[in-house]
């Protein structure tokens, strides 16, 4: 299993300091390593937090909040916190190295 609190062979935090929605639903994510990793979000629009993000146009109101991608939103129900985020470890892990 894979330690994803780290960057591989560090201590360091993974952190996403900046965040671009392209097409198809992939977001180009920059980290605090200077890395620049593609992540496809489409298989996790599947899930019930997620489903707001199914309108594109959300999708692309992205924006980095606490060193991770994170989206505005008003749930308007009780007991569920507002807004959507992401772990920037699973889209560091999951996504790809931009070349």
């Amino acid at each position: 299993m894979k330690d994803y609190f780290c960057y591989e062979g560090t201590d360091d935090l993974i952190e996403a300091v900046e965040v671009t929605p392209l097409d198809n639903y992939f977001l180009r994510v920059v980290f605090s390593n200077g890395e620049t990793r593609i992540f496809d979000f489409k298989p996790h629009l599947n899930c019930t937090v997620f489903a707001p993000l199914r309108e594109k146009t959300f999708f692309d109101t992205v924006k980095i909040q606490f060193d991770t991608a994170f989206w505005a939103y008003k749930w308007n129900i009780k007991g569920v916190t507002d807004n959507i985020d992401i772990a920037p470890e699973l889209m560091y892990w999951d996504g790809i190295p931009e070349n």
